[in-house]
């Protein structure tokens, strides 16, 4: 692929990866609870099913889900659910809402718990699969000559371009948290990342 075509490839990518999407929101709202390093490592658990993502787009394996509408369906739902549950609990959790404490004094957290959140969020979107599909096919088509090595490159510079960009969303929200917190509209600000999982939620049910 060409110095150019790689170009446009990372800068069609930018608004993907940095557009608050539901992903990003939960690591927005967690780094505003329990910090940036919490949240930041937390997201790792997007990546594996970004990456089964990423490969069922580059076989085509998206067109087989629009092509069934039992499937697609299920998934669709269970997302929706699951980003609606995400946003109550958040909605919940405003409500004793405080001010980031030094590390030694923050509320405890379960990495594995954070790391599955994002997993589910990433991988419970029928939508995602069927737009990676398009997006890569764009710029790549199986078959043709060195798709492997080719691929496997784009998935790389997506994959980091992720972590980029859920870097800068915690980054956000811890900032955020101690002015909110300060201020007190931290409970005010986390009301309004809940209902915004929610209003995801409703929008993926509605599709």
């Amino acid at each position: 692929m060409s110095q150019q075509l790689w170009l446009t490839f990372i800068l069609a990518s930018l608004p993907v990866h940095f557009s608050p999407g539901p992903n990003n929101v939960l690591a927005l709202s967690r780094s505003m609870t329990h910090g940036y390093w919490a949240a930041h490592l937390g997201s790792l658990g997007r990546y594996p099913a970004y990456l089964m993502i990423f490969l069922a787009a580059g076989f085509g394996l998206g067109a087989l889900l629009a092509a069934s509408p039992m499937a697609f369906a299920a998934l669709k739902w269970a997302g929706a659910l699951y980003l609606a549950w995400i946003g109550y609990r958040l909605l919940r959790a405003a409500r004793t809402a405080a001010p980031l404490a030094p590390a030694g004094g923050r509320e405890a957290f379960s990495l594995t718990s954070f790391m599955r959140g994002e997993f589910f969020v990433a991988i419970m979107n029928p939508k995602a699969f069927i737009f990676a599909t398009a997006f890569y096919a764009q710029f790549i088509t199986p078959g043709q000559e060195g798709f492997a090595v080719l691929f496997a490159k784009m998935i790389a510079v997506s994959l980091t371009l992720e972590w980029i960009a859920a870097g800068c969303f915690c980054l956000f929200g811890a900032k955020v948290a101690g002015a909110a917190g300060r201020t007190g509209l931290l409970a005010w600000i986390m009301r309004g990342l809940g209902a915004t999982l929610i209003g995801f939620g409703l929008l993926l049910a509605a599709s």
